[in-house]
């Protein structure tokens, strides 16, 4: 599956959220964890395109196959990649939605700290495949 369709299932799953009452905390949790199979899948389909052909991809494999095989164009994408990422797991609207021990609560900010971070998601991954 791809990163743009993991964003439309994030897409689904938000407006879930936003037209239940207060309690919408299983969505939540579903949400978050397809919010991490957005960059997740991103990174795999990066690691198809320059045919590093890594099992169970992560950010240290990446780098490490990358810089052995000495493929430039991935290099240059990881190094986007991780700053991008890092900015929005930094954000504090947003980025606390990414921690994996983090708790999310079922309210109005949480709903809008949803929204942030799949339009951020989304800038991410649609820049990434006009770019690299």
């Amino acid at each position: 599956m791809t990163a743009a369709k993991k964003l439309t299932e994030a897409e689904t799953i938000l407006a879930r959220i936003q037209s239940t009452g207060n309690d919408f905390q299983p969505e939540l949790v579903n949400f978050v964890k397809t919010m991490h199979d957005v960059f997740s899948h991103l990174l795999d389909e990066y690691n198809k395109k320059f045919d590093l052909k890594i099992e169970r991809v992560g950010f240290d494999k990446f780098k490490v196959k990358a810089k052995k095989l000495g493929k430039i164009d991935a290099i240059r994408f990881l190094i986007w990649y991780e700053k991008e990422y890092r900015q929005i797991r930094d954000d504090e609207d947003c980025g606390y939605l990414l921690d994996k021990c983090h708790q999310a609560v079922s309210d109005a900010k949480t709903v809008n700290a949803c929204s942030i971070l799949l339009g951020k998601a989304k800038n991410l991954v649609y820049h990434a495949y006009e770019n690299f």
